[in-house]
């Protein structure tokens, strides 16, 4: 593991890496860190014991990144990666960062601070990004995404995980990114961060994203399956909240359309239930309250 040399203090942003043979790409990423006017940072590049230059890539960096770690070896896929780069790191914030993206401007983290040191309740700070290739948003290469996002939102589309600044205390809360999921472990985690409701939209475009990775090309079956079944979950045990009473038809009743078009019977039947138990629980807490 290389290292360059700690400040001591934690600092405020933890920014992870994960690499696979990705020389070419990287020093891009690392540039645009290095390039911060906001320099309370440190960066974890989390590598899949890469096989070409990568690693000495990211060594070019260590007397540019404010503090940088370099931990390569095997790993199960980029969420054990990313999973290991934050066990490494010891900021108070977590942003992912593939090793084909870049920060927008060498002015981001100035921006985000500010928001980031704002208050001790938000959990999830997310702004934009660019994208920089055509892509499943159907946003044109150039343009930026996407705007104050809510939780029903959430139900059909993800943020972008190259936008969200992640307390730690939520990733701790929420036990990381889960590798079940190939590819949209971070939709996984950003849906259940948002059903708690600690979230905020700033006005920032934090990365240019390349839109050109797995995640931005190609479909999750497993997360999509599970679901359902995790929104339902969530809506139960959070029935007495009533800022989620709105979302609770889109994410159950809608999902019950689809879930019949597919022929799933017993979860078709279970978002029903679901939304018809919430409904009367939702009487009971109104009529508690005006008693």
């Amino acid at each position: 593991m290389a290292t360059s040399e700690l400040a001591g203090a934690r600092p405020l942003i933890s920014v992870i890496v994960p690499t696979w043979n990705s020389a070419v790409l990287l020093p891009q990423a690392l540039q645009s860190l290095a390039a911060q006017t906001f320099r309370d940072f440190e960066v974890v590049v989390s590598d899949c014991a890469s096989s070409d230059g990568t690693l000495a890539a990211a060594r070019q960096f260590l007397h540019s990144v404010p503090r940088l770690v370099i931990d390569s070896r095997l790993d199960r896929g980029v969420y054990d990666a990313i999973n290991r780069g934050v066990m490494i790191s010891s900021g108070t914030w977590l942003l992912v960062l593939g090793s084909d993206d870049t920060l927008h401007a060498p002015d981001t983290f100035a921006r985000v601070a500010a928001a980031l040191q704002a208050d001790d309740v938000v959990e999830m700070v997310y702004g934009d990004v660019r994208m920089m290739a055509d892509n499943l948003c159907g946003v044109p290469a150039g343009g930026r995404f996407a705007g104050p996002i809510t939780l029903s939102w959430l139900f059909a589309a993800n943020v972008c995980q190259q936008c969200i600044f992640y307390r730690r205390s939520l990733y701790d809360v929420l036990g990381g990114f889960n590798e079940r999921y190939r590819l949209y472990a971070d939709w996984d985690f950003n849906l259940r961060a948002a059903f708690r409701g600690n979230t905020r939209w700033i006005d920032v475009v934090v990365s240019d994203y390349a839109a050109t990775g797995m995640s931005a090309t190609a479909d999750d079956t497993v997360f999509r399956g599970d679901m359902p079944e995790l929104v339902r979950q969530e809506f139960l045990c959070r029935a007495a909240d009533r800022w989620l009473w709105p979302h609770q038809r889109r994410g159950l009743l809608k999902t019950a359309r689809q879930l019949r078009k597919q022929r799933l019977w017993r979860a078709w039947g279970l978002q029903l239930w679901a939304y018809a138990r919430l409904l009367a629980l939702r009487v009971r807490f109104r009529f508690e309250k005006a008693a």
